[in-house]
């Protein structure tokens, strides 16, 4: 039984340096094949839609307006809306722009909103007469809205008349630039 444990000891000692020996070959490599690890790269392609605003995505999922995003984007941003002289009658161009504010304020995005509409005029005309147009002009805004579906308990009405310009010219341009509404969002 000694014999044979020797024996066994023997052989893997052998094979112990045999395996050793072929380790060690002095820096030569005796294969063909490359040792050092392959590096793989592939490239990936991620597709993106990009974020939009809040009240942008709000106003698009409402389903109410037709329209790019950029374009309901600059409609939301429409804040004033300007009349004719001696008028309190919505021009056609602000329909669209006052739907997408009517959809944005319906939105769940926007339902906590109050608004206040300021109505101005130009300088020509009594203070009297200038604060009925002024107070015309916001409730032809809030009228228009309300008949969209906003609750006129969230819309308040301000008319300045000709007290606060935004052109302070005395010319017809400026005088254009003064007669209008302006929404402000609370």
């Amino acid at each position: 039984m000694r014999f044979v444990n020797f024996v066994k000891a023997a052989a893997l000692s052998a094979t112990a340096l045999w395996l050793a020996g072929c380790a060690s070959t002095g820096g030569e490599s005796t294969s063909n094949v490359d040792t050092a690890p392959e590096t793989v790269t592939e490239e990936v392609v991620i597709e993106t839609t990009p974020v939009l605003d809040p009240a942008v995505q709000a106003v698009i999922d409402s389903g109410d307006v037709q329209a790019s995003p950029e374009q309901i984007e600059q409609m939301l941003e429409q804040k004033t809306f300007h009349f004719g002289f001696d008028s309190s009658k919505l021009k056609e161009d602000d329909y669209k722009a006052l739907d997408v504010q009517a959809a944005f304020l319906n939105s769940r995005e926007g339902r906590g909103k109050n608004i206040i509409i300021q109505g101005h005029t130009d300088e020509r005309g009594t203070r009297t007469y200038n604060l009925a147009l002024g107070e015309r002009r916001a409730n032809a805004v809030k009228n228009y809205l309300v008949a969209k579906g906003v609750s006129p308990s969230r819309i308040e009405v301000i008319s300045f008349g000709f007290e606060k310009p935004l052109d302070p010219a005395h010319n017809a341009e400026a005088w254009a630039k003064n007669r209008r509404a302006h929404i402000v969002i609370n």
